[in-house]
C-alpha cells in the first residue's frame, strides 16, 4: 500500500506537468472536444478555435429557439442566418409584411412578403408604385411591361430628338422589360443611321 501512494503521487505530478506544458491551442482544443465551448471562448478568446466554439454555442441556442439572443451575441456565426430566417418566418406567419421587409430584408420570407404586397398594389392598379417599391417582383415585372409598352407605343409618332429622349427614359424607368429592350434596339438603329448619313457641307 505504501508503494502505491508514491506511484499515485508520481502520476498526479506527471499529469500536472503535461497540462502545464500543453500549449494554449492544445488546452483550448481539449476543452472544445469536451464540449466546453463557453470555457473556450472565455479562456482563449483570441485563438481561431474560439470562433468555432462561438458557432457551436449559437447552433445550440438556435435549437433551443433563442433566435434573438443569437443575433445579439453571435451575429457573426452561421447560425445567425438561421435565426434571421426563423424570426422573419414568424413575422410572415403573422402577416406583418412591412415590418418583416424592413427588419429582415433579403430573407426568403421577405421575398415572399414583397411579392404579396406588390401583387396587392398591382391589383389596385397602382402600377407606378409597384415599379417604384418592388421592381424585381413578378408584379413589378408585369407592371414594367405594361407601362413600358404604353410609353413605347407613344414614341412611334414622335420626332427624332423627342423620340430619342423618350426611348432613353423607357430604358431607365422600365429596365428589364420588353419595351426597354426594344427601345435599346431603336436607339442603336438611330445611331447607325446617323453614322451613315453624311453631314451636309455648308457653301462658302
Amino acid at each position: 500500500m505504501k508503494r502505491v501512494i508514491p506511484f499515485v503521487i508520481l502520476l498526479t505530478v506527471v499529469a500536472m506537468l503535461v497540462i502545464a506544458c500543453a500549449t494554449p491551442e492544445q488546452r483550448a482544443q481539449k476543452l472544445f472536444d469536451e464540449g466546453k465551448y463557453e470555457e473556450v471562448v472565455a479562456k482563449f478568446p483570441n485563438l481561431p478555435i474560439a470562433q468555432n466554439a462561438k458557432a457551436k454555442i449559437a447552433e445550440r441556442m438556435c435549437e433551443e429557439g433563442k433566435y434573438e439572443e443569437v443575433l445579439e451575441a453571435y451575429a457573426d456565426t452561421p447560425a445567425a442566418t438561421i435565426a434571421r430566417n426563423m424570426l422573419a418566418e414568424k413575422l410572415f406567419e403573422e402577416e406583418k409584411y412591412e415590418e418583416l421587409c424592413q427588419t429582415y430584408p433579403r430573407t426568403p420570407a421577405a421575398v415572399k412578403a414583397e411579392n404579396i404586397m406588390a401583387e396587392k398594389l398591382y391589383q389596385e392598379g397602382k402600377l407606378g408604385e409597384v415599379i417604384l417599391k418592388y421592381p424585381n417582383t413578378l408584379s413589378g415585372v408585369k407592371a414594367k411591361n405594361e407601362l413600358g409598352k404604353e410609353a413605347y407605343d407613344k414614341t412611334k409618332k414622335m420626332k427624332k430628338s423627342e423620340k430619342e429622349k423618350a426611348l432613353r427614359d423607357i430604358i431607365r424607368l422600365y429596365a428589364g422589360s420588353d419595351a426597354a429592350r426594344q427601345a435599346q434596339e431603336d436607339l442603336a438603329e438611330i445611331a447607325k443611321k446617323s453614322q451613315k448619313t453624311p453631314t451636309p457641307v455648308k457653301k462658302k
